[in-house]
């Protein structure tokens, strides 16, 4: 066995923190550095999209804290499945290839395409390797009378909207909401949907990169090409788009900090707000966490609220806080210890996300 073998399967989890991955596409902005503060890479002029979380092919993150630093996400999925996401996950699911859900954040200066996902039964049938992919969005920035494109303007039959799509009739297919931050949106597969210019959003998604480009504004990539659009591929995917799409609406509960944004057969996804220290309790499953606003502490140990250790102590000590500043995002391993958690300036919102079963 080798060295690293063994430390991957008798190491103790914590919370894992991971290197972006940046995605440089010609719709991107500048608002990861100047937003949230990022060394983004200096040769990438724009970028477009961060991947916090992701076990995915086209995108494997990195554990830069504690003593796994340096390994992957999938690395521990292998090593140590049950003690990752949990003894409810596991028995109720055939280990899975990758790590269920993806994090990202995108900026978007230009809007995306108009694009559409299939779901997990097309996906299969396909020889894609992939998953199908349902997602959701919640608003972090919006410029003034910025929106988003989700569904259609009515509810349209399928012979309707094959009818728009081919001729062209964009402006009177698309479902177009203006946004504001906090908005949250869901979306599964077989929607048409789009992000428009000036939203950065958290965007939470199955472990799939399955898109179908079903229109592009007509816009030319930076070659000058008009980039490959898939009609055909999307409208086997379409669905009926029932009632029109609108903001998730938030479920208040009776712990105040927090609200239910989704529940769905993939994820959970709810919103915290704090204005003073708390104790988070581990509910024994995988969580990811990501700040929406403000800035979080969190740490294993009570009173460690100021000790700012040095970072050559913080990369190898996994019992040290973690600051986690807008933007950042973390992994709670099933096993981890409950965690403390103090918002600076009493103030921190963070979006907690749950793979389902």
């Amino acid at each position: 066995m080798k060295q690293s073998d063994s430390i991957l399967q008798h190491a103790p989890l914590y919370p894992f923190r991971f290197e972006p991955i940046y995605k440089d596409y010609l719709w991107g902005g500048h608002r990861f550095r100047e937003l949230f503060q990022r060394p983004v890479p200096e040769e990438m002029a724009m970028a477009a999209e961060s991947w916090e979380i992701s076990d995915h092919p086209h995108g494997q993150s990195v554990i830069r804290n504690g003593m796994l630093c340096g390994f992957t996400l999938h690395d521990i999925l292998l090593s140590q499945p049950q003690k990752l996401l949990g003894d409810d996950y596991i028995n109720r699911n055939t280990l899975p290839k990758r790590f269920p859900l993806i994090l990202k954040y995108l900026d978007a200066a230009q809007p995306l395409s108009v694009q559409v996902h299939p779901d997990n039964v097309f996906a299969k049938e396909q020889p894609f390797n992939d998953w199908g992919k349902t997602e959701a969005w919640i608003v972090v920035d919006a410029e003034p009378d910025s929106s988003v494109y989700i569904g259609t303007r009515q509810n349209y039959s399928f012979q309707e909207q094959e009818q728009l799509i081919r001729n062209g009739h964009w402006d009177l297919l698309l479902n177009r909401i203006n946004v504001q931050s906090g908005d949250c949106f869901f979306i599964p597969p077989g929607t048409l949907h789009a992000l428009g210019a000036g939203v950065l959003v958290a965007e939470i998604q199955t472990s799939s990169d399955i898109t179908f480009r079903m229109f592009d504004w007509n816009r030319c990539d930076r070659d000058g090409k008009r980039r490959e659009l898939k009609i055909e591929e999307g409208l086997r995917v379409l669905r009926d788009p029932g009632v029109p799409v609108t903001a998730q609406v938030p479920v208040k509960t009776e712990k105040v900090p927090w609200e239910q944004l989704i529940i769905d057969e993939e994820f959970t996804m709810n919103r915290w707000t704090l204005a003073e220290q708390l104790v988070w309790y581990n509910d024994h499953r995988c969580h990811l966490w990501t700040v929406l606003d403000g800035s979080l502490v969190t740490s294993f140990t009570a009173g460690r609220r100021t000790q700012i250790m040095k970072n050559s102590e913080r990369e190898t000590d996994p019992d040290a806080i973690e600051i986690l500043q807008r933007g950042d995002s973390i992994l709670i391993p099933a096993v981890c210890p409950n965690l403390y958690c103090i918002p600076e300036n009493n103030h921190a919102v963070f979006l907690d996300v749950i793979p389902c079963f």
